[in-house]
């Protein structure tokens, strides 16, 4: 009775039976059909792999080819690819990680075993956050405004944006000769600003030895005006300017 190999059935003849064309063509047939498959599906795998079918990855630049992770973090001056931020385990500074869910590139600035991409340990790296980055660089806006301050005094400010710096300048300003003068600023300058505290002296109109303290007050969007009292005067007025940063 004859005999089989286990994946291609060729006939495996005796040792003491006579040699049979019939059997060696059939064997022939069943090889040559095999070997035709395997070539044909090895040049479907080396077409490499596409979104719609499976292959061997194929590394470049062109289109239809997949960047290497060292090479993509050596484009955003990092020190290596560590893959998601999603993943558990340490995350390691200057090296370069990926957000599945905005979708965006971030380097890591402090060491942190975070999942998400937390400002104060990554910075994002794509090309919509750099752009709104070069963007704020080169904000500007100049606004003069009267306000009239709670004592019901009035004064003159010229209000500056340019990129993150935020300027306040004033001449003869009118304000009580008392503990607190307020003058609220308008919002669109306000956005992001940080504390401050300076002082002024008086301006041409004013006293020769009038001097303040003055802070801005960020939560309520005041300008605020402390004097050194004067006798004698109801109102003093006062020059200077007074700078911070937007962030």
């Amino acid at each position: 009775m004859a005999k089989y190999t286990e994946h291609l059935r060729l006939v495996k003849p005796d040792g003491n039976e006579y040699y049979n064309v019939e059997q060696f063509n059939q064997n022939a047939e069943l090889i040559d059909k095999e070997t035709k498959k395997l070539s044909e599906g090895l040049a479907k795998v080396q077409e490499g792999a596409t979104r719609e079918k499976a292959g061997i990855v194929q590394y470049g630049t062109t289109e239809g080819k997949a960047l290497e992770g060292m090479m993509l973090a050596r484009m955003f001056g990092c020190v290596g690819y560590g893959g998601d931020i999603q993943d558990e385990g340490v995350k390691d500074v200057n090296y370069l990680y990926y957000d599945k869910n905005t979708r965006k590139m971030y380097k890591c600035i402090n060491q942190n075993n975070d999942t998400s991409a937390n400002v104060n340990n990554f910075k994002p790296l794509d090309n919509d956050s750099l752009s709104d980055k070069i963007n704020s660089l080169s904000y500007f806006k100049f606004e003069v405004v009267t306000i009239t301050s709670n004592k019901n005094t009035t004064g003159g400010f010229g209000l500056i944006a340019c990129g993150n710096l935020r300027i306040i300048y004033f001449s003869n300003i009118v304000i009580k000769n008392e503990y607190e003068t307020t003058f609220r600023l308008p919002d669109w300058f306000c956005q992001g600003i940080k504390t401050v505290a300076g002082s002024c002296v008086n301006g041409s109109g004013g006293q020769g030895w009038g001097t303040a303290e003055m802070a801005l007050d960020v939560t309520n969007k005041l300008l605020k005006f402390y004097p050194t009292n004067i006798s004698g005067f109801t109102t003093l007025e006062f020059t200077g300017q007074i700078i911070t940063v937007a962030i």
